[in-house]
């Protein structure tokens, strides 16, 4: 896929230089809403086997479907996956848009995780989606592709003059280009992941105010830690530049203070 959108890059400086940071940028952002909507059904199954939950988690399956119907989510259905193929850490997630949204969760979860912790992970990922979180971020990250590819065009240019290529859609010109984006990549990172932090809080108090149940979420925060292998406390400067969620201490305190009242039929 790489390969295919470099040819589309090099094409466009080649017809439209003037111009190939936009259509650059309208291709790219088209192409994160394709995967969005494809990415469950054709790309995920070449690396993982998906099936229905079955009948060994029929009361979790249809826990997961109650708590997506009192959030307003529609969802097509509860899948597994053989995330113990490859690692010992656990995830779930909720994927696609509109007819391809479906859960999922790794094996790896449904083997070390109790229900009621389950249901708080898969109340946290509901909160993206009641939230918006998932077509605000799409047209956030156009409009900062849009931004960094028109500021690559101007480092382009005077990298290309620096080093005597004639022309920006010249192949040579690629390791400047990917130079320029990695550059421009580093620089946005902070701002990225605050803007991720502050996300991620939200579905934490959605998934809280959903649930009602701090306790089972502070315990799954603390499982998949353990399991993780991740930093419960990073050094805040490192939290700042690295972390897109919250440190995992603020977001356990947060589950355990009790500010985040449970609503009946909680909906956003």
């Amino acid at each position: 896929m790489t390969v295919v959108i470099l040819e589309f890059i090099y094409l466009v400086l080649r017809v439209a230089p003037d111009t190939w940071w936009l259509w650059s940028a309208i291709f790219l952002f088209f192409i994160n809403i394709l995967l969005a909507f494809i990415g469950p059904i054709l790309i995920f199954p070449i690396f993982n086997k998906f099936e229905p939950l079955g009948d060994e988690f029929v009361e979790l399956e249809q826990r997961l479907f109650e708590i997506a119907k009192k959030a307003g989510v529609e969802v097509k259905g509860v899948y597994k996956f053989d995330m113990s193929l490859r690692t010992r850490q656990a995830n779930a997630g909720l994927t696609g848009l509109a007819g391809s949204r479906r859960i999922i969760i790794g094996d790896t979860l449904l083997t070390h995780f109790t229900p009621d912790e389950v249901e708080t992970i898969m109340a946290h990922e509901l909160g993206h989606q009641a939230n918006k979180d998932i077509p605000v971020g799409l047209i956030l990250y156009g409009i900062i592709t849009l931004a960094g590819l028109y500021i690559a065009d101007s480092m382009l240019r005077f990298a290309d003059h620096l080093f005597g290529i004639n022309q920006v859609g010249d192949i040579a010109s690629l390791p400047i280009f990917a130079a320029v984006l990695g550059i421009l990549s580093v620089l946005s990172l902070p701002v990225m992941n605050t803007y991720s932090r502050w996300r991620e809080k939200r579905a934490d108090e959605y998934a809280l105010r959903l649930t009602g149940n701090g306790a089972a979420f502070a315990s799954a925060l603390r499982r998949l830690a353990n399991q993780n292998l991740a930093d419960v406390n990073p050094d805040p400067w490192i939290e700042f530049f690295l972390y897109s969620h919250p440190a995992l201490s603020k977001r356990i305190r947060m589950a355990l203070s009790g500010e985040i009242k449970a609503i009946s039929n909680y909906q956003n």
